[in-house]
């Protein structure tokens, strides 16, 4: 029976809701961009957004890419294949934004960070995107959470993760850059952002598709390293009880081989 595959483009607000639970799966590399990706992003949405003499509704739209998920139709939960690197950085933005919204636009924010619990029904906040296990509470604490975001900041970078440091790093420019603006433009470009911003999401309940369709999608972001190659290419021939045991495995002797082979 073939496998069903959908493929649909959604503006940012029906990206982050209550459709889908974003969860990156151990075996993903670490997020991994730099200044210079979070730069180019932003630069390139304040260009597209335009001078502020047009409404929203009639600005040039903004292709982010795709992102491949492994979901099935009836669940919420997505494992993110491909797209963690851009759900990451563009979930740091909103953080920022969030940090120099009035209340009002502050709490619309949230929504799109996580859905609110309710403590009388004993019901916990509902991250949108939930990072690898050994990144998830930084990332939780001081960027899906309110009020983290100066403490952050402070944080010494020696003593920061890879990734932590780069998460660190891009709400510092991102701060630095909206900071100076005015409540009016930085609300401007938050409905733009939300509104007239679109992700291709891939989606099949298979993960033998899921990578297959990760090996040949050409996303934004930064170029895929040999490893993920080797990895795209290896998991489509392994037996499906077995993919993500094996895929763990898979990734550390690509990059092994990697390393070994460098000059």
């Amino acid at each position: 029976m073939p496998v069903a595959i959908h493929a649909t483009e959604k503006p940012l607000f029906r990206v982050f809701c209550n459709d889908f639970a974003f969860s990156i799966p151990a075996y993903q590399r670490p997020y991994a961009w730099t200044k210079d990706q979070a730069s180019e992003l932003l630069s390139d949405l304040l260009s597209f957004l335009g001078d502020g003499s047009e409404a929203i509704t009639d600005t040039n739209p903004y292709f982010l890419g795709s992102i491949v998920l492994i979901k099935s139709e009836d669940a919420f939960k997505a494992d993110v294949v491909d797209g963690q690197q851009r759900l990451t950085t563009l979930t740091i933005l909103l953080s920022v934004l969030r940090s120099l919204a009035s209340f009002e636009s502050a709490l619309e924010i949230t929504d799109y960070i996580y859905q609110r619990g309710k403590k009388i029904e004993g019901k916990e906040n509902q991250y949108r995107l939930k990072l690898r296990e050994r990144d998830e509470d930084f990332f939780r604490d001081y960027i899906q959470c309110e009020k983290k975001l100066d403490e952050l900041l402070k944080l010494d970078t020696s003593q920061l993760t890879d990734s932590e440091r780069n998460i660190q790093t891009n709400a510092s420019y991102f701060l630095e850059q909206l900071k100076p603006r005015s409540d009016q433009e930085r609300d401007r470009f938050s409905n733009y952002l939300m509104t007239r911003c679109f992700l291709v999401v891939v989606s099949t309940p298979d993960l033998d598709s899921a990578y297959r369709i990760f090996s040949i999608l050409n996303a934004r972001g930064l170029d895929l390293a040999l490893s993920d190659f080797l990895k795209s290419e290896v998991i489509g021939k392994i037996d499906k009880s077995q993919q993500e045991t094996r895929w763990r495995f898979i990734s550390y002797q690509a990059n092994q081989a990697i390393c070994s082979s460098a000059p």
